[in-house]
């Protein structure tokens, strides 16, 4: 008897879900929680096992449908059932093929279209029947790391899978001169050409779009000396992570002097309803986190007043980790009430983001630079060399108006230029 296999409902507020990829093909054995597909919600990617053993009998959707929660999908059977004629799958084969021709004439009688054409090796496009996580084959598809040869690598996980460091690792032995592994490049010149968006980024780009018509956005940016953390930092980040397993980064800094200036100003942590304000119990604050295919997502840290800063360094580590993996919970990137986002990482002096709805807004991160300051002191002014970086402050002036953000984010520069870092726990 044939096993059914549903939509899974990948959160309280996930309703659908888009297919973006067929792992198994009609007619391929699979076992019981071998991932099936990929989906995408609103929310994460997410893979969807098998719920049964046996033999791939139909698959009902096809890439890029949009399906609702709890429809049967696919289903599974044993070994020896036949198979449904006129499944989505063959039809979709048939299309497929029927392209081919259409294009294959219409090169033969174009000889432009020939000239323009971009030939991607064979090999790029063979089917894998080994594992690789979303981190592993994004990094994959930006250097160019054509498919036989990730088949070609011994991976140090488990059942052999090829992780982040095994990639890692062939990249930077890549140009010797091993003839164990082919080093073959597929090249995607700049030919001007259009392809589709991805679900995610139709995702992004919508909830942009929705946020700019709905918010009016104001900007405030202030310049912060953090000297003071940067020494501490360097002088131990080695035992904090020895001790704690977890790396000392700057992150945990700017979110605890926010959640302390929250406090002081709770209407920055506040949420708009139409025309209704709500005053957030907790403090959920959005970590943005770029990922490997260019994309973003901002797993949100819940009621993060009642985390003390280890607690802070543990959650943003693990969320930038799990982000990157694509092992996300659809509910661990919702109801954020402010957002903290870092463009410094990448080199940007400051930054002016677009407030994540319904928050009222957001802080922008830029990168620390040592450079000459002048100081006040009791003998005169003095230029030194101090850690500098400049946040910029994004706020709906619906709600939010100019005196009350700035006052806020002028008490986050306090907090952070008077850091206590003898409380930290090293």
């Amino acid at each position: 008897m044939a096993v059914d296999v549903i939509m899974p409902k990948l959160g309280e507020s996930i309703t659908e879900g888009t297919i973006l990829e067929w792992k198994k093909s009609v007619g391929d054995m699979i076992d019981k929680d071998e991932t099936l597909l990929e989906i995408s919600t609103d929310k994460v990617d997410s893979e969807v096992p098998s719920t049964a053993s046996g033999k791939v009998l139909e698959i009902l959707y096809q890439v890029n449908d949009v399906v609702a929660v709890g429809e049967v999908i696919a289903r599974i059977g044993a070994d020896g059932d036949s198979i449904p004629e006129n499944t989505v799958s063959e039809i979709a084969n048939e299309e497929v093929v029927k392209d081919n021709d259409t294009h294959k004439n219409t090169e033969q009688d174009s000889p432009e279209i020939i000239e323009k054409k971009v030939v991607i090796p064979k090999e790029a496009s063979l089917i894998t029947t080994r594992f690789y996580s979303p981190l592993v084959k994004a990094i994959a598809k930006k250097e160019g790391i054509s498919i036989s040869e990730l088949e070609s690598l011994n991976g140090s996980g488990a059942n052999n899978r090829v992780n982040k460091n095994d990639i890692l690792a062939y990249l930077s032995n890549r140009g010797s001169s091993s003839p164990e592994i082919a080093k073959t490049k597929v090249s995607y010149p700049l030919d001007g050409s259009t392809e589709p968006m991805s679900h995610m980024r139709k995702m992004i780009s919508n909830h942009m779009i929705k946020s700019r018509d709905t918010s009016v956005h104001v900007y405030s940016t202030c310049e912060v000396d953090v000297t003071k953390i940067v020494e501490f930092r360097n002088k131990n980040k080695d035992a904090f992570q020895q001790k704690h397993q977890t790396s000392l980064t700057y992150t945990p800094f700017f979110i605890d002097s926010v959640i302390k200036a929250i406090n002081d100003f709770p209407l920055i942590n506040a949420s708009t309803d139409g025309e209704s304000v709500k005053h957030n119990k907790n403090i959920n604050i959005g970590v943005a986190v770029a990922l490997p295919d260019n994309n973003l997502i901002v797993p949100v840290i819940k009621r993060s007043e009642e985390f003390n800063f280890l607690g802070l360094s543990r959650a943003t580590a693990d969320f930038a980790y799990r982000a990157r993996e694509g092992k996300l919970d659809p509910d661990e990137v919702k109801d954020s009430t402010f957002t903290v986002t870092n463009p410094g990482i990448f080199g940007s002096l400051f930054g002016m983001g677009i407030i994540n709805q319904p928050n009222v807004s957001l802080l922008s991160v830029g990168s620390i630079h040592k450079r000459p300051v002048v100081k006040e002191t009791e003998f005169g002014d003095v230029v030194v060399v101090r850690s500098m970086v400049y946040l910029t402050l994004a706020y709906d002036h619906r709600l939010i108006d100019g005196a009350y953000g700035t006052q806020f984010l002028s008490r986050i520069k306090d907090f952070l230029e008077d850091f206590p870092t003898d409380e930290i726990n090293i």
